[in-house]
């Protein structure tokens, strides 16, 4: 056998020894979880939820680091470019991943072949709501209305691109309707927007809404899930007057591509049991979240079909970033 053929077999022990140390060893120092947004958003909340709950489990600090800015995409693109090795992971969601290839021309990463998906961890439908006050009685009322008066209904969101704004655009296509998008900085502008008039319609989170709900602000006319939740008994789903209609937020935990199989196996485990803790239960119910704790086969699959579901909406409706 040659030098050549020594040193090859060599260094492929040596990659395949670091590897294995990886693994058996992982976490040995602090791990890293990106979130691409602000500090108190969903995002950020189960990222520091599950962060806290594996430092305890492994013994070693899980610090979470937020990357704010372009829709979370600054800091999808940091994960992307670290390495493979477990302390630089990205808690990611629907801006990100869904539809930022939609919006951005010059996205500089592919968020299904640059992300070692994890998990799946959460997701969780928006709740479509009218003031109190609105004459609208349901979702086939609010259509038939658009309808009659084409380009005059308005519909609030927290920014252009948001599901809020595409998961009210796919609703116009199914619909066969057009309505104004009128952007607000945040849930809380968004909601007031629909309380005081200056929007008809909106799609928020449940766990945001459920404040005005409960004061008789607001009221619930459809969830954006396949079906019904429930956490708002009797409000329909979508799907029931638009069959095949959802739009369903989501929260993953993703790494660099090529990140050692055997710790994405780990990753993947820990994560499952500290969701399925009663503690972390009880208070991802409260922000309305459905657990998942999904394989990377079934988190891939998940990103993939949502990429291409909203890079079309996005590209149909004419919703861009830049």
């Amino acid at each position: 056998m040659n030098r050549l053929n020594l040193l090859a077999i060599a260094l492929c022990i040596a990659v395949w020894g670091v590897n294995t140390v990886h693994a058996e060893d992982y976490p040995n120092k602090p791990v890293r979880f990106i979130v691409g947004l602000a500090p108190g958003g969903s995002t950020d909340v189960i990222a520091r939820t599950v962060a806290q709950k594996l430092s305890e489990m492994w013994g070693q600090n899980v610090l979470v680091d937020n990357r704010v800015g372009a829709g979370g995409t600054i800091g999808a693109d940091m994960v992307v470019k670290a390495q493979p090795d477990g302390y630089t992971l990205f808690v990611g969601g629907f801006g990100p991943n869904a539809i930022a290839p939609g919006l951005y021309s010059k996205l500089p990463y592919d968020p299904y072949k640059d992300f070692t998906h994890v998990t799946l961890m959460v997701t969780l439908p928006l709740v479509m709501v009218v003031s109190a006050s609105s004459p609208v009685t349901g979702l086939k009322d609010l259509i038939e209305r658009a309808k009659a008066k084409p380009g005059t209904l308005r519909f609030g969101s927290i920014g252009i691109g948001s599901s809020p704004h595409v998961f009210s655009e796919l609703l116009n296509m199914r619909a066969g309707i057009s309505t104004v998008h009128v952007p607000y900085k945040g849930a809380s502008a968004e909601l007031t927007g629909v309380i005081s008039g200056e929007v008809d319609y909106a799609m928020t989170s449940i766990s945001t809404s459920l404040t005005q709900l409960g004061a008789g602000k607001i009221r619930a006319i459809a969830v954006t899930s396949a079906n019904p939740t429930p956490r708002l008994p009797g409000v329909p789903a979508i799907a029931s007057v638009l069959p095949g209609y959802e739009g369903i937020e989501f929260h993953t935990l993703q790494a660099p591509a090529n990140l050692p199989k055997d710790i994405v196996t780990k990753l993947q485990r820990d994560i499952a049991t500290v969701l399925h803790m009663p503690d972390v239960r009880q208070r991802l119910d409260v922000l309305a979240m459905d657990i998942q704790a999904s394989t990377p086969a079934q988190c891939a699959a998940f990103i993939k079909e949502q990429i291409d579901t909203w890079t079309a909406v996005a590209r149909k409706a004419n919703v861009r970033a830049d």
